[in-house]
């Protein structure tokens, strides 16, 4: 009788909770970006968005002081992107794209173009 060689045993890939973080606030993002362009009230900021500071990590090794920081400036511009008068929210809501994208830049560079389809021209 012939033995059958069995290889090491697949995983199917989990995301971290940072990666579906991040999806969702990019999914949301899409929408508030369709939602300022069209002049729109814009619901509230999502509170869960507070999570980045402390969201698992795909590789917790890239939470050091630099995302930290980012991730402060992420969420204040989130922020002021559901609190300020309309003539600017297009202006905070770019600059919480760019925090995003200088995030990105040091660390999972792969989605940087999806992300800078968000900025409103």
């Amino acid at each position: 009788m012939k033995k059958e060689k069995v290889g090491p045993e697949m995983k199917m890939y989990e995301p971290s909770e940072m990666a579906l973080l991040m999806r969702q606030m990019y999914e949301f993002n899409k929408l508030t970006k369709a939602q300022i362009i069209n002049r729109e009230r814009l619901s509230a900021f999502p509170e869960e968005f507070v999570k980045i500071h402390n969201a698992i990590m795909t590789d917790p090794d890239e939470r050091d002081s630099e995302f930290d920081s980012l991730a402060v400036q992420f969420v204040k511009f989130q922020k002021a992107t559901y609190s300020t008068k309309s003539d600017s929210t297009a202006y905070y809501f770019n600059q919480s794209v760019n925090s995003c994208i200088a995030c990105h830049q040091t660390r999972c560079t792969g989605p940087i173009p999806k992300i800078k389809k968000l900025i409103i021209n």
